[in-house]
C-alpha cells in the first residue's frame, strides 16, 4: 500500500456526520472538556491527538454517549449524528450505540466463540430472520475486518484464544456487525505489537471507504499515517483542528507546535 494513506478526499466534496457544538464535560467538580467545536466528516478517519488526561478519550465518549454510564459526568453542549441530537431524551442510548459502534484499548472479545462474538449484535438489535442471514452478516463482518481467512475454519473456537491482533480484529468485526455509520477507536493499537499494529491501521483505511472513522491514539506517527483530519486536545480544550498534512506540518497554534516537536506532552 503506498504512504499517502492520509492525503484522503478533498474534504470540501465530503459531508459533515457528526457535529459538536459548545460541548462541556464535568465529573463532579472536574471540568474535562471546555467549549468543544468540531465538524467530524463522513467516509474519512479523524484523529484525535494530545497528552494523557487532556480530554481527547473524555470527548471520543461523548460520541456515543459512553459518559451515560459514569455517574458523576454531565455533558452539556450539542452533538448531532446526521442532524439529530443524540442527547434528545427521544434518542435510545442502546440504538445509538449500534449506530456508532466502539472498539477499546485492550481487545476485550467476550468469552464465546468466535462466531457468537460477531453474532451478538445482530441478533440483540433483531436484524436477522434467520440462521443464513446471521451466517451472512458473521461472515461479512470477518471479511472486512481482515479476520475471515484466518478463522473461518474455527468458528466454534473462543475469540479469548486469539492472538491480540486477531482479538482486537475480531472487536472490529463485532463493532461493524450491526452496520454502524460511525466507528469510535479509543487507542485500538496500544496493547498490540508493531505487525499487528500495522495490520490495524491498514484496516482502518479499508473501513474509511464505508464508515466515519474516529480514532484516539497516543502516537503522532499512527494519526499522520491513518487519518485525513486531526484534533489536537490540550488540557480539556480542542487547540487546532484541520487536515492532517496541515497540522503536522503547518501547525497554526505554537501549543500544537510544542507538542508535534516534543515540548509538550
Amino acid at each position: 500500500m503506498d504512504d499517502m494513506r492520509g492525503a484522503g478526499q478533498d474534504s470540501a466534496t465530503q459531508t459533515a456526520k457528526i457535529e459538536a457544538r459548545g460541548v462541556e464535560v464535568h465529573y463532579g467538580a472536574n471540568h474535562a472538556l471546555k467549549d468543544v467545536n468540531v465538524t467530524i466528516l463522513d467516509k474519512a478517519v479523524t484523529a484525535f491527538i494530545g497528552p494523557s488526561g487532556c480530554g481527547k478519550s473524555t470527548f471520543l465518549r461523548c460520541l456515543n454517549r459512553m459518559n451515560d454510564t459514569v455517574a458523576s459526568c454531565r455533558v452539556d453542549g450539542k452533538i448531532t449524528l446526521d442532524g439529530e441530537d443524540i442527547y434528545s431524551p427521544k434518542v435510545d442510548p442502546v440504538q445509538l450505540r449500534a449506530k456508532v459502534g466502539m472498539v477499546f484499548q485492550k481487545p476485550n472479545p467476550f468469552p464465546k466463540s468466535i462466531y457468537d462474538n460477531v453474532a451478538y449484535g445482530p441478533k440483540i438489535h433483531g436484524m436477522t430472520r434467520n440462521k443464513a442471514e446471521l451466517d451472512a452478516i458473521v461472515e461479512a463482518s470477518l471479511r472486512k475486518a481482515a479476520l475471515w481467512g484466518e478463522v473461518k475454519d474455527r468458528l466454534a473456537a473462543s475469540g479469548t484464544g486469539l492472538s491480540g491482533g486477531q482479538q482486537q480484529r475480531l472487536c472490529i468485526a463485532r463493532a461493524i456487525a450491526t452496520s454502524p455509520e460511525v466507528l469510535l477507536m479509543d487507542e485500538p493499537c496500544s496493547a498490540l505489537d508493531p505487525i499487528a499494529t500495522a495490520q490495524v491501521e491498514e484496516l482502518i483505511d479499508e473501513l474509511r471507504a464505508t464508515f466515519s472513522v474516529v480514532i484516539v491514539t497516543h502516537s503522532m506517527q499512527q494519526a499522520a499515517r491513518v487519518s485525513q483530519k486531526t484534533a489536537f486536545f490540550h488540557l480539556g480544550s480542542l487547540v487546532e483542528y484541520g487536515e492532517t498534512a496541515s497540522i503536522f506540518t503547518n501547525p497554526k497554534d505554537p501549543r500544537t507546535e510544542a507538542y508535534i516537536t516534543g515540548r509538550i506532552g
